[in-house]
């Protein structure tokens, strides 16, 4: 896991709490200090995503036709391709220098919206600002993720990683309820209102939850910058170990030794390029799944199976929260599970209805588990000032499989039957499941496990069972240079795969 416990007390440059649980899991996150200011913002960031959309349909469709509204909604989904550049953005300037000049875009683009639609404007004139606002969508779900990573202690990781994901399943579920209800009691416009209002909700408790956390790894690098001036000999010059702080960037991690940024970005490590693939397969197979569910079992049964799939993924993503050590499924085992499960519900999906909703719980149980592995995964490979645009490929990649699923799904319902969606689903989790063991095999992850294995009796042993942290030792100094060049890495030299390409790794230990 990413940034495990110095001896200091300190997680990936930043100062940690010093306060040590006792046990790990729920219990001992909600001890934390400011847990309650991290969960309102989290839990409120997850709004938007599940309100705008159905917000902007219903708000266009009060007064034009619903064909027309779903394509003004269409047409803003164009938007979501900005996602890793306002990533980006976020790692380079900071969060406060970002968000609030998108809120402010995204608030006024939505205004225009809603006053064009209130005096029945031109369609273009509606058709523009949608698109406005959802390009200046502020990344709160990105930051959320990033601020768990960012103010959790090591041992309570997984579990804040699982409660954001089951509170993006709860969003997702209420979201959409809350804006019908809002539309039929208060007026169409009002999830638009609403929708906004979480944004800027979730801004403002986002930044308070991570107030103290700029200025304490600032802290954590003049210290840094005193004790290698000390051990170079020299006296330390007030300041110098300091590197501007970003939103939790320092300039140094962004820039390679030769003092440029790649345009590639994350991008350039191979291991992530094959975790994102993994999130596209994993998403088109639960996307396929539940177009197939509507169209096998009818409209009403087919929206209630799919709220089963909600409540299947809540709990197994409450589950994987709870579990430690070597009961935590790999990625994997999860999408290998998966499969077997789409199998499950394809063979049940002619008999009685009580069995399919087993089988929709099924399967249920593994998505939560995936998305927490994804993110958890996304987070451990991204090179360092990266961390936010990270997260936001790993979104997209999301988005891009669910129009594959879905594209896919339909084929499969016109071409063949309802239920050979579901094996298109199998068959994309397989897929997936043989991606995520390029993932689980690349040297970034056996780095992770030398990280878990430091309390063995001998060192000696430890590198016996991961050979890949030798050969990184041995990496000559000016290949780990130029491989710090590619990777934007500088926190330490990168470990390389057998074919010389290098893996980014953070401080650990």
């Amino acid at each position: 896991m990413a940034g495990q416990r110095g001896g200091a007390g300190k997680i990936d440059g930043v100062m940690a709490d010093p306060r040590t649980p006792a046990r790990s899991g729920y219990r001992s996150l909600g001890a934390e200090s400011g847990f309650r200011v991290r969960l309102a913002g989290a839990a409120v960031s997850k709004l938007q995503a599940g309100m705008f959309s159905f917000a902007l349909l219903y708000a266009v469709s009060a007064g034009r036709s619903y064909g027309v509204a779903a394509l003004v909604v269409a047409v803003a989904a164009f938007g979501g391709i900005a996602a890793p550049f306002r990533g980006r953005l976020l790692d380079r300037f900071g969060d406060k220098r970002v968000l609030w000049p998108i809120l402010a875009v995204h608030v006024g683009s939505v205004a225009a919206l809603s006053v064009n639609e209130g005096l029945h404007g031109p369609v273009l004139a509606t058709f523009g600002p949608a698109l406005v606002a959802n390009v200046s969508m502020p990344p709160v779900g990105v930051l959320s993720r990033v601020m768990w990573r960012r103010m959790s202690q090591p041992e309570n990781l997984r579990s804040a990683l699982a409660l954001d994901a089951v509170l993006t399943d709860l969003a997702f579920v209420l979201g959409p309820a809350l804006v019908g209800l809002l539309t039929e009691t208060v007026s169409p416009m009002a999830g638009l209102v609403v929708s906004s209002g979480s944004s800027a909700l979730a801004t403002v408790l986002l930044l308070r939850a991570q107030s103290g956390w700029e200025a304490a790894r600032g802290v954590s690098r003049d210290q840094a910058g005193r004790e290698a001036a000390r051990g170079a000999g020299r006296e330390p010059v007030a300041g110098a170990g300091r590197e501007p702080v970003a939103g939790g960037a320092s300039q140094g991690s962004e820039r390679g030794a030769g003092g440029a940024r790649h345009w590639f970005g994350p991008l350039v490590l191979a291991p992530l390029r094959w975790l994102l693939l993994v999130a596209c397969l994993f998403s088109a197979a639960l996307h396929a799944v539940q177009i197939a569910l509507p169209a096998a079992a009818g409209r009403s049964a087919g929206a209630a199976l799919v709220s089963v799939l909600s409540v299947g993924s809540i709990v197994g993503g409450l589950v994987v929260g709870a579990l430690r050590g070597r009961w935590v499924p790999r990625l994997p085992v999860l999408l290998l599970g998966l499969t077997l499960a789409c199998v499950a519900l394809a063979a049940v999906g002619r008999l009685p209805l009580v069995l399919l909703v087993a089988g929709c719980l099924l399967v249920g149980l593994f998505i939560g588990p995936t998305f927490v592995a994804l993110y958890s995964g996304a987070g451990d490979l991204a090179p360092s000032g990266t961390e936010a645009e990270t997260q936001s490929w790993t979104g997209a990649a999301i988005q891009l499989g669910a129009a594959v699923g879905a594209a896919a799904g339909a084929a499969a319902i016109e071409g063949w039957a309802p239920l050979a969606a579901v094996g298109v689903a199998a068959v994309l989790a397989l897929s997936g499941a043989g991606a995520g063991l390029r993932v689980a095999r690349s040297p970034r992850h056996c780095s992770r496990s030398d990280s878990s294995s430091r309390s063995s009796p001998t060192a000696e042993s430890a590198e016996a069972r991961h050979p890949c942290s030798t050969e990184a030792r041995h990496l000559p100094s000016a290949e780990a240079g130029r491989l710090s060049t590619v990777t934007n890495n500088l926190d330490l030299p990168p470990g390389v795969d057998s074919g010389g390409r290098g893996v980014s790794a953070r401080i650990e230990g």
